[in-house]
């Protein structure tokens, strides 16, 4: 008999790419089957490069091929509702969430196999002559994320499987290639990882024979005019000067998705970077998880005394409560010195990056953001857009990864010439349109520009100053541009939807019909992704399936390391708490968080609540109800239970529920938990004590009241 978990329709997914140096093209090929006794539909959520354009969708059932289309989001799924409600097939693909996409199959008949084949071209960054390839293979839970909150994760019941097989191009002068994430094979250029589990994001280090100079490619674009990819490679000889003393603030993640290695490496790298500070230098630390914490008022002249206890502090960290990364970020951008150097320290795990890149973009000055972005399946898409916003780079670090020598990348950068007024001149060539992968510019490394021009008639100059007014410039001939096949006009329309996505972030919340309208006009005119698009394929049937199909939503297998016993990633919004219908075991029965309508839940009594819109009245009821959960929380941390840290969060919410204002119940409540469950009463006075420094009236009045 099959289990439940047996007859999950996704059977395997291969990934086949061809790098072609800064470029490569990728196929992603999804196997669904229906292995059930009924007609399926099928959910599956998935990431893809952080950095791809999706070029291509196709369905394939039998000997039946269909190609997908770009269609306005709407638009595509009331055509996949039609064709499922007329007894057809359709096979549909969303991008909901930064890299985050969504893939629905249906109808699948019983004994069915559907093939789905996604193709996608990706661009890398060339560092010191290595290249990483990082291809996603699962999407971990984010914080405040209305995509991964109704997304179900599992711990050993099932594990997916899948194949890698990348290429070289055979031109390419390879020095090595290593990963350090999975067992790889290496023959005739071409790099296989066979049967891998999908719990961790596979990486892909290569290295090349030096090749350090300027290059550029053209295509031609439907309208007659041509795209110029430009790749300058500044090479300025730094002369040993005075150290110029600069001022650091590290932020932590310290949030619950951060325990594990992911902390332990977190810490490492900031004690590491500790150690590269000069005396003069000066530093604060800000850890956060839903609230943040300083280790100083004031920044910290760094020697040897403060190096040790600011060591200690760092050890000391522990990881616990939801991850509000924008929070920290609006306290410390705007304080201390308006020439910081930040850097952050994150698994990026969070739902709201546009409006966190919105914000650092808008507000930076001549601050700038360094971002080590430590997981085995890590938010890059998400870092790497907050990273070129506060006009720095992100690294990221992959488990038991040597350190040390990304800690001395990034600050080469922070120490190396500082180039400005960045200008590319045109010459004799007409420029249309101009977009720069980048808003900072650092001595050997190169500096990517993507061009509209009518033709190309003569060279491309970048000129660029330091910071004692010299002036340098670096040339890529026209007879240097090679003629590329690979379609450049997808990634330069790839970039105009970058742009739009851009101003979009910088007025989060505000109308921004007009631009989602563009990004609709050109992911349509390229067939290429983008947020308010879909890919739709419609298989017209000749037998009819008038079946209403059962939903398969794939549940997904955890990520490495990550203790899905305690989902740390909830989204904390307030939900107006309503009584339970008669005739519902109100004392056990709790519904399941997807069946509820938004902004609703249901209490566990009748009799201890009653709706009265936001206000809720609080009885002797309900406290020993809340009195119950403090002591189930002591027991788990006396038995040494992560999962007690979720609980710990719920806790605190309903404090702030019940309690808006100081009350004679609250008091007893305190008194009782600090008699009784010690541990409880010591976490939840760290938060209050924590929170009482973020200017919160309700942790404020409670730190005096309840202490």
């Amino acid at each position: 008999m099959q289990t439940d978990f047996e007859k999950l329709s996704l059977q395997k997914i291969d990934v086949t790419g061809n790098v072609l140096g800064k470029f490569s093209t990728f196929s992603i090929q999804q196997e669904y089957a229906n292995n059930t006794d009924a007609v399926l539909e099928v959910t599956y959520t998935f990431p893809i490069s952080a950095t791809a354009t999706v070029t291509g969708f196709t369905a394939v059932v039998g000997k039946k091929m269909i190609k997908g289309k770009v269609k306005e989001k709407e638009e595509a799924k009331k055509e996949y509702q039609k064709a499922m409600l007329d007894g057809n097939s359709a096979y549909m693909m969303t991008n909901d969430e930064s890299n985050i996409f969504r893939m629905n199959i249906g109808k699948i008949a019983v004994g069915e196999i559907v093939k789905i084949k996604i193709n996608y071209i990706d661009n890398f960054e060339i560092v010191d002559n290595q290249i990483r390839i990082l291809i996603p293979t699962l999407v971990p839970p984010r914080y405040k994320s209305d995509v991964t909150d109704k997304l179900s994760y599992n711990k050993g019941e099932i594990e997916y499987r899948g194949n890698m097989t990348i290429g070289f191009d055979k031109d390419l002068k390879i020095d090595d290639i290593e990963s350090k994430t999975h067992s790889i094979k290496l023959e005739n250029n071409i790099v296989t990882a066979k049967n891998i589990k999908l719990n961790k994001d596979f990486v892909l280090d290569v290295w090349f024979v030096e090749q350090t100079f300027s290059k550029g490619y053209y295509r031609e674009l439907p309208n007659g005019n041509k795209t110029v990819y430009l790749s300058f490679f500044p090479d300025i000889e730094e002369i040993e000067k005075q150290h110029k003393p600069k001022d650091y603030v590290f932020v932590i993640d310290i949030s619950g998705s951060m325990e594990g290695f992911k902390l332990e490496q977190t810490k490492e790298a900031v004690i590491k970077c500790l150690k590269q500070l000069k005396a003069g230098d000066k530093f604060n630390i800000i850890s956060f998880n839903h609230g943040y914490h300083s280790y100083s008022d004031k920044l910290v002249e760094y020697n040897a005394e403060n190096y040790e206890k600011v060591k200690k502090f760092v050890q000391s960290l522990q990881s616990y409560g939801g991850t509000e990364l924008l929070a920290p970020l609006q306290a410390v951008i705007p304080h201390f010195s308006n020439e910081k150097i930040l850097f952050l320290f994150t698994d990026g795990a969070v739902g709201n990056e546009g409006e966190i890149a919105g914000y650092v973009r808008q507000n930076i000055g001549k601050n700038s953001i360094f971002i080590f972005g430590i997981d085995s399946s890590v938010n890059k898409k998400g870092l790497q857009e907050i990273a070129e916003a506060g006009r720095g780079k992100a690294e990221f670090i992959v488990k038991d990864e040597l350190i040390k020598e990304i800690i001395v990348r990034q600050f080469a950068r922070v120490l190396s010439a500082n180039l400005f007024n960045i200008t590319l001149n045109q010459k004799a060539n007409k420029i249309i349109n101009k977009f720069e992968k980048s808003q900072a510019l650092f001595n050997h490394e190169f500096y990517d520009i993507l061009i509209e021009t009518n033709d190309i008639v003569d060279d491309f100059e970048l000129t660029c100053k330091t910071d004692d007014n010299k002036i340098y410039s670096f040339v890529i001939s026209k007879n240097m541009l090679e003629h590329s096949d690979l379609p450049l006009d997808k990634i330069y329309a790839s970039e105009q939807i970058r742009r739009a996505e851009k101003y979009i972030s910088n007025r989060w919340g505000e109308d921004n019909k007009g631009y989602k309208e563009r990004i609709v006009e050109i992911a349509v005119e390229y067939q290429i992704d983008s947020k308010y698009t879909a890919f739709i394929a419609v298989n017209e049937r000749d037998e009819k399936l008038t079946d209403i199909p059962e939903l398969q939503n794939t549940v997904l297998e955890s990520p490495e390391g990550w203790d899905m016993k305690a989902k740390y990633l909830q989204n904390q919004t307030k939900r107006k708490v309503l009584e339970s219908p008669e005739g519902w075991d109100n004392t056990v029965y709790r519904c399941r968080a997807s069946a509820q309508p938004d902004n609703v839940k249901y209490c566990r009594s009748k009799k201890v609540m009653s709706y009265t819109g936001n206000a809720i009245s609080f009885n002797d009821d309900n406290m020993n109800i809340l009195f119950e959960k403090i002591k189930e929380c002591e027991e788990l941390i006396n038995q040494q239970d992560d999962s007690y840290r979720k609980l710990l969060d719920e806790i605190i919410d309903e404090l702030r529920s019940h309690f808006s204002s100081p009350s004679k119940k609250y008091k007893k409540l305190f008194k009782k938990m600090k008699k009784e469950t010690p541990n409880v009463y010591t976490l939840i006075e760290v938060e209050i004590k924590i929170q009482s420094k973020q200017n919160s009236n309700f942790f404020k009045w409670i730190f005096r009241f309840g202490s």
